[in-house]
């Protein structure tokens, strides 16, 4: 009994830690391109200086765009920052309360680059009222992320993923929804998952229909 827990609780640490990995790697990405472009901004304009120099005005309105381009992706950079920092601060504390909407909001924006890559359109539903939890939410996270890029893996071009957020009885359920079809379980670890559901204290359901198919994540509201 004690390997067998020692055994969750690596399991649980070796996967987490991939999982913290794969989104600061996305977002390291994205900071990139944001710092790539300012860059280039940069070189552009030293281009128009050294024009200025030799007697070549330049025209204000094209000042005016590499001030916005400059401006557009510093807040963009700023806004990846934030989401990074609500993401780093979910492991501050293995079980806390926190607003559902708003986990479920940060996590998607983060996976966004992985749906752009697919060429695959990520939307987000939210309930109307706020849905306060207490659970652990790196776990939370961490299940929802499985089965948003376990949907990637098999989605096509053009098709859409919305995730939804709802609230029955006790428990608030987290869905994704796409396109019909056998995921099966290719590079998807049904073991580990097991676990993660285990530890948020709950189950999935998988609905099929003719056209679409709908996961459901069931979360208690107090685990």
């Amino acid at each position: 009994m004690l390997n067998d827990d020692l055994n969750q609780e690596q399991m649980l640490r070796e996967n987490g830690l991939a999982f913290f990995g794969a989104i600061t790697a996305s977002v390291s990405h994205e900071l990139n391109n944001v710092i790539s472009i300012i860059d280039q901004t940069a070189g552009l304009l030293d281009d128009l200086l050294n024009g200025v120099e030799s007697g070549q005005p330049i025209p204000n309105e094209r000042l005016q765009r590499f001030a916005d381009r400059v401006s557009n992706q510093t807040q963009r950079g700023v806004d990846i920052i934030k989401r990074l920092n609500t993401f780093a601060h979910g492991v501050d504390d293995p079980v806390c309360e926190f607003e559902i909407n708003r986990l479920v909001e940060n996590l998607t924006d983060l996976c966004q680059r992985f749906a752009d890559m697919k060429k695959v359109d990520l939307k987000t539903r939210f309930s109307n009222e706020p849905i306060t939890i207490m659970n652990s939410p790196f776990l939370v996270q961490q299940a929802l992320y499985l089965y948003i890029r376990r949907v990637l893996a098999v989605s096509n071009p053009d098709e859409t993923i919305t995730v939804s957020i709802d609230s029955r009885e006790s428990h608030a359920t987290l869905s994704v929804e796409c396109v019909s079809r056998d995921f099966g379980n290719d590079g998807f670890d049904v073991e580990y998952y097991n676990l993660l559901l285990k530890r948020i204290s709950d189950t999935v359901k998988i609905f099929n229909d003719p056209d679409r198919t709908v996961i459901e994540i069931s979360i208690p509201f107090e685990n």
